[in-house]
């Protein structure tokens, strides 16, 4: 088992420009009860980290906030989408991220693809809450993440975030923050006479074989900031 880091929400660019949500999505300027100006959505930078993060915190320096905003109350929903949507070395186990919640009846999910392109749901919870929580979920074990033949191993690609606002919530404003996205993972594979071919055949097959079984990957918790990052 090996823990892995999968975004550390250090930068804009790991994520794309918030397009994807309900009909709802306000994008534009909206001025507040207090008379200053607000965009949306809005992405920026907070030079913070939870203090719950413990050893963690010495990989990191920022945290993301995202702020949106809809036309009016309903099942509203918005996706944080990555820019590169990388796949999970080995075969997940759990994942967890640190989560700021401003008491926002919202909750958060995740959303994966295994390797036969279906899609899977993994909620993480509700968001009414204030400050920071590391919010986790396992991942069950009916989600393919290998199979028979080989290159047996294949992982789930993470797609995005997904945030849900109850439909009684505000419509009018939602902010949340987000670190230090990591996963526990199982990575071992078996040695046996002529393993060395199912790696060559893993890197030729290309898509989620050709991840698994290239070296690198996604960054161990604890490697310097030097270390590569899984890429696509």
């Amino acid at each position: 088992m090996e823990t892995r880091l999968l975004y550390n929400f250090e930068t804009l660019d790991e994520w794309q420009p918030i397009s994807n949500g309900s009909r709802f999505l306000f994008t534009g300027e909206r001025t507040n009860e207090n008379g200053v100006v607000m965009k949306y959505p809005n992405m920026r930078l907070f030079a913070t980290k939870p203090f719950g993060m413990g050893n963690q915190g010495y990989n990191s320096t920022n945290s993301l906030s995202v702020s949106v905003s809809f036309f009016r109350r309903s099942y509203n929903f918005f996706d944080l989408v990555p820019t590169v949507q990388k796949i999970i070395p080995g075969k997940a186990q759990t994942f967890d991220v640190w989560v700021w919640g401003g008491n926002y009846d919202y909750s958060i999910e995740m959303l994966f693809s295994d390797y036969l392109g279906y899609t899977h749901t993994l909620p993480l919870g509700s968001l009414r809450y204030i400050g920071w929580k590391n919010l986790s979920t396992a991942v069950p074990t009916f989600i393919p993440q290998s199979e028979p033949y080989v290159p047996r191993a294949k992982g789930l690609r993470f797609l995005n975030f997904r945030f849900w606002a109850s439909p009684e919530e505000r419509a009018d404003n939602f902010v949340v923050l987000l670190d230090y996205f990591q996963v526990v993972t199982d990575t071992f594979r078996e040695s046996y006479d002529g393993s060395d071919i199912e790696t060559t055949l893993g890197q030729e097959v290309g898509g989620s074989s050709s991840e698994q079984y290239t070296e690198g990957g996604a960054r161990v918790v604890g490697e310097d900031e030097g270390e590569n990052t899984e890429e696509q």
